[in-house]
């Protein structure tokens, strides 16, 4: 059985609000780099994190806004293949972005025609290597994962 080694997981709890979404970025580059992701994939997990608070914060509802934001991360490592998970539970409405697809969107012919939003999934599964999502006590649970290989 190949070796397997598990950090625990790393745990920060915010406020739904901006500034605590800064907050919570900082936490993730630092508590990523001290479990020895590469910075490359640390700016992946970022870049899905800011997302993924900007929709609980926009279309999370009052529940959401009136919660705190729990962020998790744990790092696995096998011989040459290591990955890293962020969980985000929220008490927003349930929304499972894992699965949630509107479709091809068109691509708009200029900036003026693209307006604003419906981006983010996009965004956040182009980033990611895995999505999966659960609902369980009234609270989304999302796990956004990123892969990278080390030498063994």
């Amino acid at each position: 059985m190949p070796e397997r080694v598990e950090r625990p997981r790393v745990e920060l709890t915010i406020r739904a609000d901006a500034r605590d979404a800064r907050r919570a970025s900082e936490w993730l580059e630092s508590s990523a780099r001290d479990q020895g992701v590469p910075p490359a994939h640390i700016v992946r997990l970022d870049h899905c994190l800011d997302e993924v608070l900007a929709n609980v914060f926009m279309h999370g509802g009052t529940a959401a806004l009136a919660s705190s934001v729990l962020l998790q991360l744990g790092v696995r490592r096998r011989p040459g293949v290591c990955t890293a998970e962020l969980v985000v539970v929220d008490a927003g409405a349930e929304f499972d972005s894992s699965a949630s697809s509107n479709g091809p969107t068109p691509k708009p012919a200029s900036l003026a025609e693209a307006g604003l939003g419906g981006l983010g999934l996009a965004m956040i599964r182009s980033f990611s290597d895995d999505l999966s999502y659960r609902r369980s006590d009234g609270q989304n649970h999302l796990t956004i994962s990123v892969r990278w290989t080390e030498a063994a």
